[in-house]
């Protein structure tokens, strides 16, 4: 090797070891095998293994495959018992017996099992037991001794956790605090727990408290109370990132069979993924086909009231998503419980007929101009319209109250079941009056 190749080694190991992680795996997933062996060999050990933890699976198990078997140890010490288990989930089989058994410490095993027996989606399944804590009845300076002694990342040091003499978690200190504090009581400048979860929650319950309390961290305790792990906010932003993504899924009606980016899934899975709610669609459809051919001698008779049931369907279905989206949103933030369905319901009651009352007046100054139809389709058109305004209101504003009730995504209800079912009431609503108010 010349000087003008180690120059440029040189100067490549400077630029990328001052990268940020997220950048160093993104460019790792691009690179050549060539380049991405360069940059293993130059990259520090501890933001080699932040960038590894970011990678798809499929870069994980090229990586690994490539690595000496020394690298791979220092690669899985590095790594945070929760990333372990990432990638873990993650690998073969065989893969994954390798690694526990070759290449992971045995005194970090036990955690890691237990760890790895948590629900995926869990908060278990996320969480870090890499924390420090004190008893309330230390002093400043011995909480800063235990800081200092510990092979935490700093990141994981800025908070401290307090617990009493039992070990139950009563609250915690903030660096900085302990540091301007030294010749006072730990209690008398703690702050109090707000919430916590178990490891058995669902990853969402930290998500909503992380932003209901603007936590940078948020504690796992057993049964009792007492700390057994932590959640930091970026690893919430995450949930909450894939919540999200999930929720949007499931409101348009896609089902996501992997998290891989739409550039590395093919035709057929993303086709299978977008398949299933169009079917059910499609199924459920049977039933308005099933309405229309009761009444099609209605239609028949007053073939202009089939022009007005795309407009109504559609009123229907997008009143009906308004009101779940917005119960939704409160269900999240906890701002709304199942408690207050009646409540809801009657709330969603007025909000239709206000809202139903201001579209039947757009809707006849409409008709009157464009559409020249008899006095008794304008009525029933008006009707129908009313009615079902305030019944996909009513609907839409309940149904993620009884979805979230019975342990199901809310989210599932504000996507095409939920314009299903108000497809089916409308016409149903609209073709009664229709023989109510027009006759055969």
């Amino acid at each position: 090797m010349n000087n003008l190749d180690r120059e440029k080694l040189k100067n490549l190991q400077e630029k990328i070891n001052r990268m940020d992680p997220v950048d160093i795996a993104e460019n790792l997933e691009e690179l050549s095998k060539e380049d991405v062996a360069i940059w293993i060999k130059l990259l520090k050990k501890d933001l080699l293994a932040d960038a590894f933890s970011l990678l798809p699976r499929d870069k994980k198990i090229e990586m690994i495959g490539s690595l000496s078997e020394d690298r791979i140890m220092s690669l899985m010490k590095e790594l945070e018992e929760d990333e372990v288990v990432d990638t873990l989930q993650e690998l073969p089989a065989n893969m994954v017996r390798k690694l526990m058994y070759q290449y992971i410490e045995e005194d970090r095993r036990p955690i890691i099992n237990e760890l790895l027996g948590f629900p995926k989606e869990s908060v278990g399944s996320i969480m870090s037991v890499g924390f420090i804590f004190v008893k309330s009845t230390a002093t400043p300076t011995q909480a800063l001794e235990k800081i200092i002694h510990s092979d935490l990342d700093a990141d994981r040091l800025e908070q401290v956790w307090v617990t009493n003499e039992s070990l139950l978690l009563i609250g915690y200190v903030n660096l900085a605090d302990l540091l301007r504090n030294r010749d006072k009581k730990i209690e008398e400048f703690m702050h109090q727990i707000n919430a916590s979860v178990y490891a058995t929650d669902d990853q969402e319950v930290v998500a909503k408290l992380a932003f209901k309390y603007d936590l940078s961290e948020i504690p796992v305790t057993d049964s009792e109370g007492r700390l057994v792990g932590i959640v930091p906010a970026e690893w919430a932003i995450d949930v909450m990132h894939e919540e999200y993504e999930e929720d949007l899924g499931n409101i348009h009606g896609i089902s996501e069979s992997s998290p891989e980016h739409y550039w590395d899934k093919s035709v057929l899975r993303l086709a299978k993924d977008r398949t299933m709610w169009l079917i059910i669609c499609l199924v459920t459809a049977t039933f308005t086909s099933f309405i229309i051919k009761r009444y099609e001698t209605l239609l028949a008779s007053s073939v202009a009231l089939a022009a007005y049931i795309p407009m109504l369907m559609d009123s229907g279905g997008n009143a009906g998503t308004q009101s779940s989206t917005t119960v939704i949103r409160g269900i999240y933030t906890g701002e709304i419980e199942f408690k207050e369905f009646v409540q809801v319901m009657f709330k969603e009651l007025r909000i239709g007929l206000i809202v139903g009352a201001v579209l039947v007046a757009v809707n006849i100054v409409r008709m009157s101009i464009l559409d020249s139809v008899s006095i008794g389709v304008t009525l029933t058109v008006s009707v129908t319209l009313l009615t079902t305004i305030v019944l996909s209101k009513m609907i839409g504003g309940i149904l993620p109250l009884i979805a979230e009730k019975i342990k199901v995504d809310p989210t599932i209800m504000a996507g095409p079941l939920i314009t299903t079912i108000v497809d089916t009431l409308v016409l149903f609503v609209y073709f009664e009056v229709a023989t109510l108010l027009i006759g055969v």
